[in-house]
């Protein structure tokens, strides 16, 4: 293992601050159940952002989320791990927590070569590198859209109005799937940014992408809303339960915290999002079907793969990086994030020095 460092950098998030720091390289837990991944890139997600302030509940089979979106290739691989050294690949955070950060030149993943196997994918498109898009969010997207399909028993969204809550990242994707899936479907976004950001890359056409503040101009409008909002405040709720019709669907997607409750209602929409469950309730004057989706598996990491390359105009998923920096500049932007100094409209990505 003469190839490998003896030092390396990562991130290292502490009591809300985020500093660069120089590891030494820790051969010595190298086993035949490990994985050494060096990213090529990596994104910053809304989750990320939390942990630093605080405001995410790190559920205890999953462990935190900080810095897990990223591609890169297997360097090290374990006699056990079932992959080789030069593979490319990307991770899924939603397996096991048993792994270093992913905001570092070298990402360590334990564990046995079944949960291996559900972690670490396979990344099949070799351009990736120089046309960056984030696989991890993406297969998050397809999860949630087929769990709502599942639990509202549809097959697809043909005929369907999905009114969407949020123009981020997220946002931007559930909404290429949705008309993929056939449906007409409506972008609101409070802020100018991100609309003004999906316009311009020419991703939603104008009578797709509405501010927030218009929502009663199209009350009951929508089969299904999907609030993909970075935290479900009551403020979002409020617009949801506005754009739903009578007998409509909400997917609860966006941030929740233990003990959150669909309004008025006894529907805790936590439990809804995190369980995975579909819950009946009546709120002003209507019947709604309040349902919830969170993480994913391996194979929506493969669906996502294939929508991308058997549909790249549908699926334009490189329009979506809006910022590129090195690794080095990592620690001071991602806390003017935080802080809210400093804010992107689409996908910040960290690029390393290794191609």
């Amino acid at each position: 293992m003469s190839y490998l460092p003896c030092n390396y950098k990562t991130a290292e998030l502490s009591n809300g601050k985020v500093h660069a720091i120089t590891k030494k390289f820790p051969r010595h837990i190298l086993s035949e159940n490990t994985i050494v991944i060096r990213p090529y890139y990596m994104g910053i997600c809304r989750a990320d952002i939390k942990e630093i302030m605080g405001s995410r509940d790190v559920p205890t089979d999953r462990g935190p989320l900080f810095g897990h979106e990223l591609v890169g290739s297997v360097i090290f691989s374990g006699t056990k791990t079932g992959f080789q050294e030069g593979e490319l690949v990307t991770f899924n955070p939603n397996i096991t927590p048993d792994r270093t950060t992913g905001f570092a030149e070298y990402v360590f993943v334990h564990g046995t070569e079944e949960e291996l196997d559900q972690t670490v994918i396979r990344v099949p498109e070799y351009d990736i590198i120089h046309h960056i898009w984030m696989p991890e969010p993406m297969a998050c997207i397809v999860h949630a859209t087929q769990k709502m399909l599942e639990l509202n028993n549809l097959t697809d969204l043909k005929g369907k109005k999905v009114g969407i809550i949020g123009a981020g990242c997220s946002g931007i994707m559930f909404s290429m799937y949705a008309r993929h899936l056939e449906a007409a479907v409506a972008i609101f976004n409070r802020g100018e940014m991100r609309r003004k950001f999906a316009s311009d890359r020419h991703l939603f056409s104008a009578e797709e992408i509405h501010s927030l503040a218009d929502t009663n101009a199209y009350q009951n409008a929508f089969d299904i809303v999907m609030v993909v909002s970075t935290m479900v405040s009551s403020e979002i709720l409020k617009k949801a339960a506005t754009l739903v019709s009578d007998g409509g669907t909400i997917l609860i997607y966006g941030g929740t915290r233990e003990g959150d409750k669909f309004l008025t209602t006894s529907v805790n929409i936590d439990v809804v999002r995190r369980q995975e469950l579909i819950q009946l309730t009546e709120y002003d004057g209507k019947k709604i079907r309040i349902c919830g989706a969170y993480g994913c598996y391996k194979q929506d990491y493969e669906e996502s793969f294939r929508l991308h390359a058997e549909h790249p105009d549908q699926f334009p998923l490189e329009k979506i990086v809006s910022e590129e920096i090195d690794f080095e500049d990592f620690s001071n932007l991602v806390m003017s994030m935080a802080t809210g100094e400093k804010d992107y409209p689409g996908k910040v990505v960290i690029r390393t020095n290794f191609e």
